[in-house]
């Protein structure tokens, strides 16, 4: 350094510092960038596991809001996810305290306290003494153990940390043979915390796959992401489930139905069946209103008649006998949410079924409150092991499906009963603005969203052999801007059968307008300071509705109620069952 000036040596030296520093940080930089993280997950947080005494839940490789309970060296899930996301044939009767599932044959049954090891259908619980079901805290729960005996489902317990892996029991799974040791990582990154270690030769599902990284799922079920480069080649594996399901037998019928029911208000109503059929063709079905709920222990009263289904059979028909819950005396919830009560209507309905020699059971309960939905399908279960085991035909009348009736559950109702028959009528009933029995649109959607839980096969198309008469006050004025249909302008509403509804219409004088879009005649006509307005049931709109019936293929038809139809309808309806 002798030829460099003595006064540039300071600031030389200053840029080698300089140089040193950069290089020292850049390499330190290069290696906290390159080098792979070896900081470990906390597995409780990551499982969102937050107490001792429970687990997390994994469905289909994603982790639930579900928590599991650990309760006596046994695992438990929560009998609303249990119904919500698995099995809804598991039922707890809370006010009897037991656990019942209803197979095809019979009910099982577990009382309060029942150990896994006192229940004969688990063979593998032999010695457990953690009961089968328990409530804490307002809470219930159900064994693991008992819900995967009767889930198509495979269920699989790990533990540190404490996790219920829930899977499909059959599909295509993807896989890959680990190639080199690793890690297992929380999100695709080496900077990211380490799950689990993997060693050359293991199996992993892959999940998901990106650019650099792959969602995968370890043989000891923990879930992150692994280097694609670890991995070897891909595999696309087939798993089948040696479950065997439960086959719930059916007696629906190898030919369309055709129903009519016979409201059957006294003894003597019952002498009145082979005039009202008279005129009929095509029926191959009737259904007398013979049985209704009494009180609240399970009784009804029975207007039925031996006689009238020897008749019935000897003019070709099968007989289906309804029992309703119409009494203000009774209350379904209170008849169907306690298993005794339930099971004295089962046994007694279906003795009476055969004691008069009918052909099949139909279940008109309406009105039904949420609360009730649950123990009323329970009851379809049970009654429906009773019918099978009988070879009764059992069918069960819905509402045209809303959001506000959805917990008649008609796709659990399906899975077990022969038919379901949606009412498509009542569009507008007897308290509800003016308007049609049951228009085209109405007819269609009902059909259409029941076909989103029902089987074409098990589902049956009820139509209105009646028509209602609106009278309004022709007096009244309406305010400029509201509905002159709205109810609260409503004199009255009147049910009456087709011939009527047009001799109505004819002695007012109505002009009779045909409008495609409702599938109906319009009329209406003053008398006495009344305005009257009908949307006619008559051939023509049944003519209608039989045509977009006949559009679904359904199990049958059905039509409410016998003696209020025009003659005119016959030639349609067996047109209809000919076609």
């Amino acid at each position: 350094m002798r030829n460099i000036p003595r006064r540039w040596i300071p600031a030389l030296i200053a840029i080698v510092l300089i140089v040193i520093i950069c290089a020292v940080a850049g390499l330190g930089y290069i290696r906290e960038r390159y080098t792979p993280s070896t900081e470990r997950a906390d597995l409780n947080e990551l499982f969102q596991i937050t107490a001792a005494d429970e687990a997390a839940v994994v469905l289909n490789d994603l982790l639930t809001e579900e928590k599991a309970k650990l309760y006596e060296g046994e695992v438990y899930l929560t009998y609303s996810y249990v119904t919500s996301s698995l099995n809804k044939k598991v039922y707890i009767d809370e006010r009897e305290r037991l656990l019942l599932y209803a197979l095809p044959d019979r009910v099982v049954q577990a009382a309060e306290g029942t150990s896994l090891a006192d229940m004969a259908e688990l063979e593998a619980a032999e010695g457990k003494t953690a009961p089968v079901w328990f409530e804490e805290e307002g809470t219930y729960y159900v064994s693991v153990a008992f819900v995967s005996r009767f889930t198509d489902r495979n269920f699989q317990y790990l533990e540190e940390p404490a996790r219920l892996f829930i899977d499909d029991s059959e599909g295509t799974m993807r896989q890959a043979e680990v190639q080199e040791d690793t890690q297992v990582r929380r999100l695709g990154g080496i900077k990211s915390e380490i799950v689990t270690d993997v060693t050359a030769g293991a199996q992993v599902e892959i999940l998901d796959s990106m650019e650099e990284w792959s969602q995968v799922r370890t043989e000891n079920g923990f879930i992150g992401y692994i280097r694609n480069d670890t991995l070897g080649g891909e595999t696309v594996e087939e798993y089948t489930s040696d479950f065997e399901e439960p086959v719930y037998t059916s007696l629906t019928k190898d030919y369309d139905v055709c129903l009519v029911w016979h409201q059957v208000f006294a003894p003597d109503d019952n002498n009145d069946l082979t005039s009202l059929l008279e005129e009929a063709r095509g029926v191959n079905t009737i259904a007398p209103t013979w049985f209704s709920l009494s009180d609240n222990e399970g009784n009804f009263t029975s207007l039925a008649d031996a006689s009238y289904v020897e008749t019935a059979h000897e003019m070709g028909l099968e007989v289906w006998g309804l029992i309703d819950n119409f009494s203000a005396d009774v209350s379904s919830y209170e008849v169907l949410s306690r298993t005794s009560t339930r099971t004295a209507l089962v046994e007694n309905l279906t003795q009476a079924a055969l004691d008069c020699g009918l052909d099949g059971i139909n279940v008109d309960f309406e009105s039904l409150t949420e609360d009730v939905g649950p123990h009323f399908v329970e009851f379809i279960r049970e009654l429906s092991i009773a019918c099978r085991r009988n070879g009764l035909v059992l069918s069960v009348d819905n509402y045209v499906p809303t959001s506000g009736t959805s917990y008649y559950d008609r796709a659990e109702q399906a899975s077990v009963a022969d038919y379901v028959i949606v009412m498509g009528y009542d569009e507008h009933w007897r308290t509800s603005d003016a308007g049609s029995t049951a228009s085209l649109p109405f007819v269609r959607s009902g059909i259409e969203n029941t076909l989103l839980e029902v089987p074409q096969n098990k589902l049956i198309n009820a139509m209105p052999f009646y028509t209602r008469v609106w009278e309004f006050d022709a007096s009244v004025q309406v305010p400029q801007g509201e509905d002159p249909l709205a109810a609260e302008y409503v004199i009255s509403s009147t049910a009456v059968g087709m011939d009527r509804a047009r001799t109505l219409l004819e002695e007012g004088g109505a002009e009779l307008t045909w409008n495609d879009e409702i599938g109906q005649y319009y009329g209406e006509y003053e008398q006495d300071g009344s305005l009257y307005r009908i949307w006619l049931e008559d051939a023509a709109s049944l003519q209608a509705k039989l045509d977009v019936t006949a559009a679904y293929d359904l199990g049958g038809i059905a039509f409410w109620k016998l003696g209020l139809e025009s003659s005119e309808v016959w030639p349609e309806i067996e047109a209809y069952m000919n076609r």
